[in-house]
């Protein structure tokens, strides 16, 4: 009797921690159980509401074993039929459809079942299906965060995962307003939706960075072939008195035109293709997530804006704000109508070219520049480079060579800009970020120790493997290799015991970065110049002294970023955001070689194995570093885009 009342009381226990889930069969089997969490784990936080159709999955694998999932559906108020169980043709998953006009809220319980060996775990998970209405533009402005509703309006941007994008999006909009629908389930192109269709969108009301959307959308198309006339905003946009002006951010992801813009200039990095009329410059935006263009028309949108610096056009977009800001999306490649090049003066045109020549304010490997002999806009406009100083640059047939040195330098330029009677110099300078010793230091003086000698502290040293002394170890998790640093054939590195990242698949001919301590390991006699046992490969590419690397970073101006990618290795301090299981990043703050007065934040870091990063982890990191700049505040950061290469593994 004892028994059963225990048994009973752990139901309740269940039952109660899980409010909307019961467990109707207790299992022995541990991958029964694992499989039974997975699920639970993977659905209980989902949103109540279901306003439109979701996917769950049909079968979960645990350690190889697979693991079939029988869902079910009990409706306990309102129309039995307005949600349905499809599964999909490959079995691995099942479509809730949900009809999305119900005439009143619709209570119902999402049931699954895993069965395995007579054995089987049971939950269920309360869902509504709120009440169909259709609101007007300033109705879904005005409702409320993960307010349910139902909008219309003719599309005027399609962005499709079909298209090599990350989500299914649509922008449309009534007579008096746009609407973004995010991240929706349904693909519009597979279904056929064109520029100009009507379509009925269901989904909820939320704000993303001061922009309005509707999210876990789905759509019905009712009509075919509307017109879709842009909004003539070129007056507004003139009078504006920033992009954060109150009057532009109310057109957001309405299709807009404005006229007799001038092309400025690029950012690639961000994907900013920039124009300027009056005193606001903006630019169109080209998303490596969700961009209405497919790669071929993005190539051609890029290609065309390069080559028309300085002209004069009308462009045509999507608004979209960033942290409040005015911009644009494309929703075609002609988003540019380029008319005409502006006739200027000739110290006009000098100007318009001297601003469209930009460096990196710092390097941090070896780089190579092509200078042009003339303006990218007014060819006529004649440039002469020259270097000012700088011994780690030389110059020839219009290439700029910078060979990281022996320690920091300033390379400064000066061109020259020519055009008729008018002639106009100016400097550029770039910060050149050194190692602390050349690799050919490090190696002359290793072989300057005496016997048993060590080198105080430790040292990097990028080099080709021309040995494998002995093979890796599965046991030990090591490799001895040997490399030659800087082609001193005649002094070669041996690496004793390497461990780390990938040193189970090194190669005679791979290149690596070591870093470890240097001695002189002598026996019978016979001296190895060595890494230290203990040593580590840091990866199959050229790393850089971290802390010149720090130093380089912290001395970034405002939104300027590095010309180069770098890898870094830190210990997590903070997690600042949560894994996503939708956009499969972290956020996290790393602290490098004990430095807690420069800390790097790793921004939507991504790569195998960053959904189970925890603080105290040690990881190396690879990406774009830069000096962020919100609201005055500066953060030092690898950029969006990061990647996760590796996760040190302490052992014993």
């Amino acid at each position: 009797m004892k028994k059963i009342l225990a048994l009973v009381i752990g139901i309740i226990l269940v039952v109660s921690l899980l409010s909307s889930c019961t467990v109707t069969i207790g299992s022995d089997d541990k991958g029964l159980d694992a499989a039974y969490e997975y699920v639970l784990t993977m659905y209980k936080d989902k949103p109540t509401i279901t306003p439109s159709d979701f996917d769950v999955i049909a079968v979960v694998t645990i350690e190889g074993e697979a693991f079939p999932i029988t869902w079910e559906v009990e409706v306990t108020k309102g129309d039995a039929n307005s949600v349905k169980l499809v599964k999909s043709e490959d079995g691995k998953t099942v479509r809730v459809d949900i009809d999305e006009k119900v005439t009143s809220s619709v209570d119902y319980n999402l049931k699954f079942r895993i069965e395995k060996n007579g054995n089987s775990c049971s939950a269920g998970f309360v869902h509504s299906i709120p009440e169909y209405k259709l609101f007007s533009w300033q109705q879904y402005v005005d409702a409320a965060e993960d307010e349910t509703l139902t909008v219309r309006g003719i599309v005027t941007g399609i962005i499709s995962k079909s298209l090599g994008d990350s989500y299914n999006c649509l922008y449309f909009e009534d007579d008096d307003g746009g609407y973004y629908a995010y991240g929706m389930a349904t693909d519009p192109v597979e279904q056929a939706v064109e520029i100009g269709d009507e379509v009925y969108v269901t989904g909820k009301r939320t704000t993303y960075s001061g922009t309005w959307e509707i999210k876990e959308a789905s759509f019905e198309v009712v009509s075919h072939n509307k017109d879709v006339d842009p909004k003539d905003i070129t007056e507004l946009y003139k009078n504006a008195s920033s992009l954060k002006d109150e009057a532009l951010a109310k057109l957001q992801s309405s299709l807009v035109t404005i006229k007799d813009v001038e092309i400025t200039g690029q950012d690639k990095g961000s994907g900013y293709y920039k124009f300027k009329l009056g005193s606001l410059e903006s630019y169109v935006r080209i998303s490596s997530s969700v961009c209405p263009l497919d790669a071929a028309d993005t190539t051609a949108f890029i290609e065309d804006h390069t080559t028309h610096f300085g002209y004069i056009a009308d462009v045509t977009g999507v608004v979209c704000l960033y942290d409040g800001a005015f911009y644009l999306t494309p929703v075609s490649l002609n988003a540019f109508d380029y008319k005409s090049l502006p006739q200027k003066s000739d110290k006009e045109m000098v100007e318009v070219e001297k601003g469209l020549i930009k460096f990196p304010a710092t390097v941090t490997d070896n780089t190579t520049f092509d200078l042009l002999p003339t303006g990218t806009t007014y060819t006529q406009v004649k440039i002469e480079w020259s270097i000012v100083s700088g011994t780690c640059a030389t110059l020839e047939d219009g290439v700029l060579v910078i060979t990281i040195p022996d320690s920091d330098e300033t390379v400064v330029l000066k061109a020259v800009f020519t055009s008729g009677d008018e002639k106009s110099e100016t400097t550029y300078s770039i910060n050149v970020v050194a190692t602390e010793l050349s690799y050919k230091q490090i190696v002359e003086a290793a072989y300057a120790l005496g016997k048993d000698e060590k080198l105080d502290g430790t040292y990097r040293l990028y080099g080709e493997i021309i040995r494998i002394d002995t093979a890796y170890s599965e046991e030990y998790k090591n490799i001895t290799v040997t490399i030659v640093v800087d082609g001193l054939t005649e002094k070669p590195i041996q690496c004793f015991r390497l461990k780390g990242e990938g040193a189970a698949d090194l190669a005679v001919g791979d290149f690596i970065t070591v870093e470890g301590i240097l001695k002189n390991y002598v026996k019978n006699d016979v001296s190895t110049i060595e890494f230290d046992s203990g040593c580590v490969l840091l990866g199959t590419e050229e790393v850089l002294d971290q802390s010149k690397i720090l130093g380089a970073a912290y001395a970034l101006a405002g939104s300027e970023k590095m010309a180069n990618p770098s890898i870094l290795q830190g210990v997590i301090k903070t997690i600042d955001t949560a894994y996503s299981e939708e956009y499969k990043n972290i956020t996290v703050t790393i602290v490098v070689a004990g430095l807690e007065e420069y800390p790097i934040q790793c921004f939507r870091l991504k790569g195998e194995g960053v959904d189970t990063l925890a603080v105290g982890d040690e990881i190396y990191v690879k990406g774009t570093l830069k000096n962020y700049v919100k609201n005055e505040v500066s953060t030092i950061e690898f950029d969006a885009g990061c990647e996760l290469i590796g996760k040190v593994i302490t052992t014993e």
